[in-house]
């Protein structure tokens, strides 16, 4: 491996055949001074790719492209580019390396994207809730409290008929939830329990239990709506029993933050933002995905564009299969969302046809990832580093069926499989005649 010769150790086993990006740190082994960096690499996994800094410091320059072997080099972290960059951000903020005498660093980075959110200061918050430290002694009227701004933790708020049930046998409030209410020298929030209180009005209880969070606390911490909305979800996981956070209100949080902060959509604090409610890693990839979905289709809207949504039945599938259907062609179409069907009755077509000559296979996606997943991708190989085609739906069905169809018909005639798919964009302006 070729490197400067002023470096004399080289430690490279944090690099990660899939990573995008490396965190690396360069260190004086004669006086421990250090240079900390961040690289995204031309490859990814590939490493060197003869970047090795870029400091502007030149009494470390001098060092570093000197014929003295006293540094040593060493990535700390590698990863998903925009995490890597936060990585480093954090990581300048905590040693201030710009005023630390112990690094050589001239300014501290900026991060790829802004987390809207500290996880760990509203668990903290949530923690205090339930251990009682919020709590008022007395109960508060509910039309006073009905007056308050609310803050909208939920995007839909899931019917209160059994809540106010139970108040109704109970006959008062003391067997749900707390109101949490952000108290504020202007006007007070409502900042969870707003079920709680349409349920008291419902059954026309008069008095609710608070917790109210002084202004003061809200000020110490630089707390945000976010992160106010943060500890309202938080209140509300999935092992309560309770209405958990729905899944569309999860989605929409996480594009705001896309949309607000640029924060990507697959970032680990997403994920630890959506287990922390209570949901499995299972469920967090899967509600990632669907934002993964409804980000491409909000993109295609941006620019004028739209999935076509199509049905087996749709009367433009039927007159594509009308016009290229003949005596001696085959033509098969479903949803690619569901390959193993389109595969069966692909199959049966060609049972109930069995002298064709030509198999066309045209599925309708009506989904951006099930076109994504019908067309193949290239994906690097982890073991070996290099980059692969990942066979998708049409690739894998196209195989399968030349392997148990014969070459020729009855009459010699070769037959021919042609694999294709409904038209799946569309301008959202259409023309009217």
């Amino acid at each position: 491996m070729k490197h400067p010769k002023s470096i004399k150790e080289i430690d490279l086993s944090a690099l990660k055949p899939d990573a995008e990006a490396i965190k690396y740190l360069i260190t004086n082994l004669d006086n421990g001074m250090m240079y900390s960096g961040s690289h995204k690499l031309y490859e990814k996994g590939v490493f060197p790719d003869t970047y090795w800094q870029s400091s502007r410091n030149s009494e470390f320059n001098e060092i570093f492209y000197g014929m003295k072997p006293i540094l040593k080099y060493e990535i700390i972290e590698s990863g998903n580019y925009p995490e890597i960059k936060n990585l480093e951000r954090d990581i300048h903020k905590k040693e201030d390396v710009i005023n630390n005498p112990k690094y050589y660093n001239l300014a501290n980075a900026g991060g790829s994207y802004h987390e809207p959110v500290r996880a760990e200061l509203c668990k903290h918050i949530v923690q205090r809730i339930k251990d009682g430290h919020f709590n008022v002694d007395e109960p508060e009227r509910v039309d006073a409290l009905n007056k308050l701004k609310k803050l909208q933790v939920r995007l839909e708020v899931p019917p209160v008929d059994e809540i106010a049930n139970k108040m109704r046998e109970q006959g008062d409030a003391s067997n749900a939830e707390r109101i949490l209410i952000w108290e504020d020298e202007e006007e007070d929030m409502i900042g969870d329990g707003n079920r709680t209180l349409a349920a008291a009005i419902k059954a026309k209880i008069l008095l609710v239990h608070t917790d109210r969070i002084p202004s003061e606390v809200k000020k110490e911490y630089g707390i945000t709506e976010d992160e106010m909305k943060r500890i309202g979800q938080l209140k509300n996981p999935v092992q309560t029993l309770k209405e958990p956070t729905a899944e569309e209100t999860i989605i929409e949080t996480i594009l705001g933050y896309n949309k607000d902060n640029n924060t990507p959509i697959n970032c680990h604090s997403n994920k630890t933002y959506i287990t922390d409610i209570g949901y499995s890693i299972q469920k967090a990839n899967n509600l990632i995905r669907k934002a993964e979905e409804r980000k491409s289709v909000n993109d295609l809207n941006a620019v004028g564009k739209t999935c076509i949504s199509y049905t087996k039945n749709d009367d433009n599938v039927v007159k594509e299969i009308n016009n290229l259907e003949d005596e001696d062609t085959i033509v098969s179409t479903g949803s690619s969302g569901s390959p193993l069907r389109l595969l069966a009755d692909t199959i049966d077509l060609m049972m109930e046809k069995p002298n064709w000559t030509t198999l066309i296979v045209k599925p309708y996606h009506n989904l951006e990832s099930n076109r994504r997943a019908w067309e193949g991708e290239y994906v690097k190989n982890k073991k070996t580093g290099q980059m692969e085609f990942k066979e998708g739906h049409k690739q894998t069905i196209h195989r399968r069926l030349s392997h148990i169809k014969p070459e020729f018909n009855d009459d010699g005639i070769p037959r021919t499989i042609v694999m294709d798919s409904m038209p799946h964009f569309q301008s959202k302006i259409t023309k009217t005649s």
